[in-house]
């Protein structure tokens, strides 16, 4: 069952591969408090640190703010980002700006400005599901703005967008750096054909848990 299912994966043109998340970057990100779906949290916001498919730790961003991940080993699918959900705008920040991200506050700030494209088409820190809130600190508001302001209209291919599993549960989806295997995301019929043979190998974002 197993081979067949992994010769199903070979079918389709993907190549899965592991994504082990070590953990969060203090020094590029950090705890903050902002508005989630009106209702006010606190969690890690910045660069989440991993390997995939073995390579050296490299800096990730979270790409879906309502699906958490953990400390763990994943089952992990590099894909080009996709415009239609402005995955390529994020794509230019993290490109052109991720050398920037020096301090815990810029980290916060691009990983919610990361959101805010993501979730709210950039609405900015006073709408939608994402928003800044009296505890939010002045200077990760501003640089939020900042990241927003000097994406706007601008569109980068060059990042991965890693889909990952543990077990039969889809976890955080990532951004990181260019995997030269990532493809076009499948038609959807092929996709849901992915999803059930992930599943079925045995294949959790939000802020990581110790």
């Amino acid at each position: 069952m197993k081979t067949a299912l992994l010769f199903l994966l070979a079918s389709l043109g993907l190549h899965a591969a592991t994504m082990t998340v070590t953990g969060p970057d203090f020094t590029r990100g950090g705890m903050v408090t902002f508005l989630e779906d009106g209702n006010s949290v606190t969690g890690f916001a910045g660069i989440l640190l991993g390997r995939y498919d073995g390579q050296a730790i490299q800096p990730f961003f979270c790409a879906d703010l309502f699906t958490p991940i953990d400390i763990d080993t994943y089952t992990s699918t590099a894909y080009y980002v996709r415009p239609e959900r402005r995955e390529d705008r994020v794509g230019y920040l993290f490109i052109n700006y991720l050398a920037g991200v020096t301090t815990s506050d810029l980290g916060q700030a691009m990983q919610l400005a990361i959101w805010d494209i993501l979730h709210d088409n950039a609405d900015g820190p006073n709408a939608g599901r994402v928003q800044s809130e009296a505890g939010t600190p002045a200077g990760v508001v501003a640089a939020w703005n900042n990241y927003l302001a000097v994406s706007n209209g601008q569109s980068n291919p060059n990042s991965s967008i890693f889909i990952n599993y543990l077990g039969n549960t889809q976890a955080q989806t990532l951004i990181g750096a260019f995997e030269p295997t990532s493809l076009t995301i499948p038609e959807p019929a092929s996709f849901s054909l992915v999803g059930a043979a992930l599943i079925a190998l045995g294949l959790r974002g939000r802020r990581p848990r110790k």
